[in-house]
Formats: C-alpha cells, structure tokens, sequence
C-alpha cells in the first residue's frame, strides 16, 4: 500500500474488537478479505482513489477471510466502535441490517454525488429497504459462472474446449487417458454453490432458473432438470482428484494454470489472479460459460455502518467507489466489471468484456444469494457439502431437499 494507507495487523485487530478509540479525522477504516494477488491489487485501485481525495485508507484484513471479517464487523458493531465501510456481495443481508439502524442511509448522499441511476437496478433494489433506503454501493458486477480452460491440456488430449456440461462429460475419459484431472473442485460449500448454480442454468435456462429461484413457480420449472444437476454433480465428485476437499478457490485455481487439470468453475475474479499469476490468455487459458447461455452476475461492494456523526472519510470513500476511473481499474485487476454503467469496458480483460457483452444483451440472472436468507444459504452450503461427500445420498433426495430449501425461504 501507499504511504498514508496503513494495513492494521493483529495487534491493530485485536485492539478494536476490544473497542480502542482508533479512528481519527479524516481516515476509513475498511473490512475486507480481498488478499490474492489479483484482489489486493484491485483494492490497492480503491484505496488510491480514497486516498486521492485526502482520506487515508486504513484496511482492516482478517486471515480467516470472509467469515473472520463477518465476525469482526459485527464485534466492531456490538462494541459501538463500527469501521467505516466492509466488504460484501450485495444481498439482503445490508437491507436487513439497515432497517435495523445499524447501517447508515446512503441515497440521499449517493444522488447527490449524481450517479445513482447509472448503478444496476437489481443491485440497488436488493440493497435498499422498503422506504427506499440504501445501504450499499456496488463496486463491480461478477459473475459466478465462468469455465476456466488450460489450452495446453486440451491440446494434449486433442479436445476444443467444451461450451456445455454434456459435452464435457463425454470428454471426460478422453482427458483422463491423457493424465488429466477433467474437473478441479474446491470442494467447500460456497465453491460447491456456485458450481450447482452453474449446472443449473445450463438445464433451467434464464426463464426456469427465475421461476425455481425468484418466483417459486413449480410449472415454470423442470423437477427433473433439478434432478439431473445432482446427477452431475456426483459424476463430477468422482472426476475430481483426492485433493479436493476443502482446498481453497486459489489453489485449484493453480491445477488449471499449471496444466494439471482441465477446466475449473469460479467467478470472474478467478481471471484477474490468472493474469497477476502471469499466465497469458489465449495461450495459457480461455474460458467459457458454464451455463448454456446465461450468466450468474452478482453484485459485490460495501456497506457503511452508522457512525453516529458525519465522516468525511466515510464520504471520500463512497465518493471513490462512485467514480468511473476507479472501477474500471478494480475491475482491469480483479477480471470483473465495473458497476457504473458510465465505466468504459474497453480496457477490460477479453473474458469480462464478452461477458459484459452478454449481459447487456439480456442474458444473465442475478445470483440466488442475493436474495435467498442467510439462514437457507447455510442449509444450501451443509446440503452439498453432504452430498458431495457421500455417495449413499442419491440425487433425487438431495434435489427433493434442496427444492424444500429453497421454497420453503420464500
């Protein structure tokens, strides 16, 4: 970081969930869990931004990541000591604790900086309350469902890489005969949730994923295409290697950088670090959707706690995550897409511009967690990690239970 950022160690950490005065004018105190190389270069994007303004940037980072930094937010909330902004996926959760007073109300500070109506409406509905309050800021747009490919490992097997789920478990066996790992999984609950997302975008399609998602409309959908989704699921548990369990998105990321295996679903933050890793698309890597032809896109950003006063550090922060030129270099280093209709696409990676692409043609679906409760992610995450784990569970009991999960959060 730049000279007036400060990074807050343990000792930093330690001392602010024991309450420490040690805010100070004109400075943001910032939770966040973006550590790969990739997503501390975005961030390092933001705080320049902030810091631009006169702000200094102080960032608070937990090393057990998002659920530390969950942890850590809602100690600085309990002990009146609240940080300045946190990191988060845009959902309900921000409206939530809005409407409980612990969230400041941003829109009316956010019209007036000018850009609220170049934000993506479905990220500022599901962050405001019903009065229209808003609670977050979106500083990208990601999506969850893109297949990362090593093109030297489908050179060595003579395959083109596959454009939908079928095709590639035919080539399956091909790639393992040539020493391959078809599949790289992370095989924690989240990894899992966006890879069943994914599957099932490919089946349901833009209008089936919406009915079974957001309408709860049991005709708009197949049962059985939600069947067929566990059904691939359990192949690919037994494509994937032994190392799979609980290994992190970063380090099976690295199977498909060095050619061990594949293909590897993740977000489109997953081509931001294979560029700082310094491999070259096109020669090294490309990728695909991994959803037929619909993307997952998620919102991610942050929300502002209450202070209590008024914070020109808080205010400096909002006022560069609002500003074009910031997002669209988070974005150049993260691989995702800056929120702000008014950012240019044109410098981006070529995987976020043909999403970008994509998406203002209409073809994406905002991501389930935005809208699902906490409480039914957490069922969600338990459920796949079970089934993923034991073959005894079949497909039918699990969609069964998964479809009970869903409606039953509605």
């Amino acid at each position: 970081m730049q000279s007036k950022t400060r990074l807050m160690g343990c000792a930093g950490v330690a001392a602010v969930m024991l309450g420490a005065p040690l805010a100070q004018a004109d400075e943001v105190e910032v939770i966040h869990w973006l550590s790969s190389g990739a997503e501390a270069a975005a961030v390092q994007a933001l705080a320049n931004g902030v810091e631009a303004l006169g702000t200094t940037w102080v960032e608070i980072v937990p090393p057990d990541h998002a659920s530390g930094a969950r942890a850590l937010f809602t100690s600085r909330i309990g002990g009146g000591n609240p940080p300045g902004a946190m990191f988060l996926s845009i959902g309900k959760e921000a409206a939530d604790l809005g409407e409980q007073g612990v969230l400041r109300d941003i829109s009316g500070f956010v019209a007036d900086e000018g850009p609220i109506d170049a934000l993506p409406q479905f990220a500022v509905d599901i962050a405001s309350g019903p009065d229209g309050a808003l609670y977050a800021v979106p500083i990208a747009v990601e999506t969850q469902n893109v297949m990362w490919y090593s093109v030297r490992a489908y050179e060595a097997a003579g395959l083109e890489p596959p454009t939908d789920w079928e095709g590639f478990l035919e080539q399956a066996p091909a790639l393992q005969d040539a020493g391959i790992i078809p599949i790289a999984v992370g095989a924690q609950g989240w990894q899992l949730n966006l890879l069943q997302y994914s599957i099932q975008t490919s089946l349901l399609g833009v209008d089936g994923f919406g009915a079974f998602y957001f309408d709860h409309d049991r005709d708009g959908f197949d049962e059985a295409d939600v069947t067929r989704a566990f059904e691939i699921i359990r192949t690919l548990s037994e494509l994937a290697d032994d190392g799979n369990v609980n290994r992190s998105w970063t380090d099976t990321l690295n199977l498909v950088a060095n050619d061990e295996a594949a293909i590897f679903v993740m977000g489109t933050w997953a081509g931001g670090e294979l560029v700082a890793m310094g491999e070259e698309y096109g020669t090294d890597w490309g990728c695909n959707i991994a959803g037929g032809d619909t993307w997952i896109a998620g919102a991610t950003g942050f929300r502002f706690p209450d202070l209590g006063a008024p914070s020109e550090g808080q205010d400096d922060f909002i006022r560069a995550l609002l500003t074009p030129e910031v997002q669209v270099q988070f974005s150049i280093e993260k691989g995702s897409i800056p929120s702000l209709t008014s950012a240019s696409s044109i410098e981006l990676p070529e995987c976020s511009q043909a999403i970008a692409q994509g998406m203002q043609e209409g073809r994406g679906v905002p991501n389930p967690n935005a809208t699902l409760s906490g409480d039914a992610q957490g069922q969600i995450s338990d459920l796949l990690m079970n089934f993923w784990s034991d073959p005894g569970v079949s497909p039918q009991d699990a969609a069964e239970n998964y479809t009970s999960i869903v409606f039953d959060d509605f």
